[in-house]
Order: C-alpha cells, then sequence, then structure tokens
C-alpha cells in the first residue's frame, strides 16, 4: 500500500484572513487595499464579499484571528512549573526575540486603532485584547486583575511592545523584562510578610513622626 499526503483544503475565507493578516502587518490597513488583499490571498472578489460585508469587517475577523492567536501563544510560552518570574520573562522575551528576528510590526490592536479610531468593532476587539493580557498577567502574578501590582505590570509590558515598535531594540524589551521581574519579587515578598497588627501600626505611624 502506498502512503500518500492529504493536502488540507484551504478556505477561501482562510485565504483572505491570511493574506490581509501579512498585509496588514507589513503595510498598515489603510495602506492596504482590497484589491492587493483578493490578489495576494489568490480568489475572486466575489469571495471577499461573501465572508466579509466591507473591509472593516475583514479587519475585525483579522483582529479576532489575532487574539486567538496571542492567547494560544501565551499558552505556549508558559510553563506552570516555573517560578512565577520565569513565566513573566518569558511572555517579554518573545517580543525580543521578534524584534530581533525583524518580524515585530507593533501591535496589531493598537495600529488597528490609530488607523480606524471611528471603527467601534475594531476598538471592542483591542479592549478585549487588553483584558485578556491583564487576566493572564494577574495569572501568572498570582494576584487579583484589578491590583495595582497587575496594572503595573501591563503597563511595563505595554512600554516592551512600544519600544519594539518605535527603538527596534530588544535591549529595551528586556530592560522593561527585568523590571516585571522584579515587580514580582518584590510581589513575592509582601505576600510572605505577616499582616501588621492594628498596635503595630499605631507604633510605624508614631515611629515616623
Amino acid at each position: 500500500m502506498h502512503s500518500s499526503t492529504i493536502t488540507p483544503i484551504v478556505s477561501a475565507k482562510e485565504r483572505l484572513l491570511a493574506s490581509a493578516g501579512r498585509l496588514f502587518h507589513e503595510h498598515g490597513i489603510n495602506a492596504t487595499g482590497i484589491d492587493l488583499v483578493v490578489r495576494n490571498a489568490g480568489v475572486a472578489k466575489a469571495s471577499l464579499y461573501n465572508n466579509f460585508a466591507n473591509k472593516e469587517a475583514l479587519v475585525v475577523a483579522y483582529l479576532e484571528q489575532e487574539l486567538d492567536g496571542w492567547i494560544r501563544n501565551a499558552h505556549v510560552l508558559d510553563n506552570p512549573l516555573s517560578p512565577r518570574r520565569e513565566r513573566v520573562a518569558a511572555l517579554f522575551e518573545a517580543v525580543a526575540r521578534s524584534v530581533e528576528l525583524n518580524t515585530f510590526h507593533g501591535c496589531p490592536f493598537t495600529n488597528a486603532v490609530i488607523e480606524l479610531p471611528e471603527c467601534a468593532a475594531v476598538r471592542t476587539v483591542a479592549q478585549d485584547y487588553r483584558a485578556v493580557v491583564r487576566t493572564h498577567l494577574a495569572n501568572l502574578l498570582g494576584a487579583d486583575t484589578m491590583s495595582t501590582a497587575v496594572s503595573r505590570l501591563v503597563l511595563l509590558y505595554d512600554a516592551a511592545i512600544t519600544a519594539a515598535k518605535v527603538g527596534r531594540d530588544a535591549a529595551l524589551v528586556r530592560e522593561a523584562s527585568t523590571m516585571a521581574q522584579e515587580l514580582v519579587d518584590a510581589h513575592k515578598h509582601e505576600e510572605t510578610q505577616p499582616p501588621a497588627t492594628k498596635g503595630e501600626l499605631t507604633k510605624r505611624d508614631a515611629a515616623a513622626r
């Protein structure tokens, strides 16, 4: 019996999303026309409108796909058995490596909001992304989602993304990673401290005076 390789059938919708993803990353959304997306996808133009009402709908579908990809990658990068600081560092290191490989084109969600500021659907997906990032970082830190520590960690991740986009410097991303790891260590230290009693607080207040 001869073995044969089965080539998976790629739908027109999948081709269009793959084409849009590449072009939006490389050239931006506003600089990428529908005709170019269709041509690179190798499908008929009618296929686009059979799957997406308009370009904005294509952009939203692309962003939803990016969000799914971010979630998958975050889980792949994470090792629950590793120390919390290493789990956080892995997320930053992925950005740094992308810069070094020249494959980083910025945060697709931020880019989309900047290019399509009036599109409510785009802003909604971007907000979903930020909620996912915050929840994931909170889980890595072992802290409440709305805690100050998590907010600071989110800001450091945002800073790393911005440094990667503007500075094209992996060292800056790793510097943000170091700060994030220090934050994790500080949070862990706070967790191990016994809670102060009311009397102890009074003594500290008196000493401070």
